[in-house]
């Protein structure tokens, strides 16, 4: 597993496959391993990369520094360190967040993105998560989250809330592989950590892309209960997609609950900003 240091801190990512650069970005609370059905479907026509945000997966957990800022410097320094051009971001929640404020700020690298998900103030706002968000940010929670794991009935709950019928209906191994994740020392750290600096995210709900912006593809899951698909919708307004996909019986994760879908998504999106 190779790792990239970000600053002393030490970064894993999985890289295969040669051609136009795709990098994919996961959620809070997930890791790089959400991506393994896009990974394996595109390695044979592009180079993909996965990353584990620091904090998550097989990356390293430090005490501090978890802000928007610093993610999104980090997705900036590995695309800088890979001298990935015309890359293809994909990302999921804060991925997603990470993916549009990054190409924000340098779009030229950019060749088109797909936000499943995208977590903004907005989105965030009327859900029970956004609730959670802004009580952890109002209380000292960071030694605390630190030191316990959630409990596996706990964890099981956490990833079934994620989930839309048609994700519930996964096969075992694979939702057992999800709540062992969230039942991992330390996992509670980074969302607790991250919660007082999501504030910073209603830029994005107010974001219009200029022509020439990188085409958006974006991605809804209706029974999404961690984010509003509804806001998602009025977002969409603002972001002029060059596709909007909503799928009716997927939750949060939409590229483990609807994987064929998602891949042809980032498959299009790359080929039409290529043809662009």
């Amino acid at each position: 597993m190779p790792v990239f240091d970000f600053h002393g801190v030490s970064v894993a990512y999985d890289h295969a496959g040669s051609g136009d650069p795709i990098l994919f970005l996961h959620n809070i609370g997930g890791d790089r391993r959400i991506w393994s059905n896009q990974v394996q479907a595109l390695t044979p026509t592009n180079s993909v990369y996965a990353l584990d945000l620091f904090g998550y997966g097989e990356s390293d957990t430090p005490a501090g520094g978890y802000t928007v800022d610093n993610y999104v410097r980090l997705v900036s320094d590995f695309i800088e360190a890979k001298d990935l051009r015309n890359v293809t971001l994909v990302g999921n929640c804060f991925g997603s967040a990470l993916s549009l404020l990054y190409a924000r700020r340098t779009s030229q690298r950019v060749r088109s993105l797909v936000l499943c998900s995208p977590l903004t103030a907005a989105t965030l706002r009327p859900t029970p998560t956004g609730w959670t968000a802004r009580t952890a940010s109002r209380l000292p929670l960071d030694t605390l989250t630190g030191a316990i794991s959630v409990p596996g009935l706990a964890a099981g709950w956490v990833v079934r809330e994620q989930l839309g019928p048609r994700g519930r209906g996964m096969d075992q191994e694979t939702f057992a592989a999800l709540r062992r994740r969230w039942s991992e020392p330390r996992r509670l750290l980074p969302p607790a950590a991250i919660a007082r600096d999501l504030p910073k995210l209603s830029v994005l709900d107010d974001f219009r892309p200029a022509a020439g912006f990188p085409p958006i593809t974006t991605i809804w899951g209706a029974k999404n209960r961690i984010l509003s698909a509804k806001a998602g919708a009025h977002l969409n307004e603002t972001l002029c997609p060059a596709r909007a996909i909503r799928l009716p019986d997927c939750g949060h994760l939409v590229m483990m609950e609807d994987p064929d879908t998602v891949t042809s998504a980032i498959r299009s999106a790359a080929r039409t900003a290529l043809a662009s």
